[in-house]
């Protein structure tokens, strides 16, 4: 009975831990100093808005797929991935944004954030190093 109640337990911590580490986190230039609240966020991913609270133009960057995506999308934004292309192909269909650059990986996406002033990404809190600056 305890070696079950063990396992139980290491068990429930190991997936507290997974939960932890897959964890999207909204990344900016290093030259970035304001913090992002999370409603800018949802304006900025959202097309809402399409500069920092500086006024730096955001130049936008998502990940093509993927749980972190997936994860961003539906914890940050609420939305599912059908409801966020929706949303974009209408601002793009009325000009009223640009399409954002599209990463098919975390390090590429990161690589783009650093060197971009106005730069707005998201990445697993794993792969957060001093290249870019975590927004929140």
């Amino acid at each position: 009975m305890k070696t079950t109640h063990q396992m139980t337990l290491l068990l429930a911590g190991l997936l507290v831990a997974a939960q932890a580490m897959a964890a999207p986190v909204v990344i900016v230039n290093p030259k970035h100093s304001a913090k992002l609240s999370a409603d800018e966020v949802k304006s900025i991913f959202l097309g809402r808005t399409n500069a920092l609270p500086d006024g730096t133009t955001v130049q936008l960057a998502l990940l093509k797929e993927g749980k972190v995506r997936d994860d961003f999308l539906t914890g940050a934004l609420g939305k599912t991935e059908s409801q966020f292309r929706s949303t974009w192909t209408q601002l793009l269909f009325t000009g009223k944004a640009q399409a954002p650059k599209q990463f098919d990986s975390e390090d590429d996406l990161k690589k783009f954030v650093s060197s971009t002033p106005g730069a707005v990404g998201f990445i697993d809190s794993g792969k957060l190093d001093g290249s870019v600056k975590k927004a929140d």
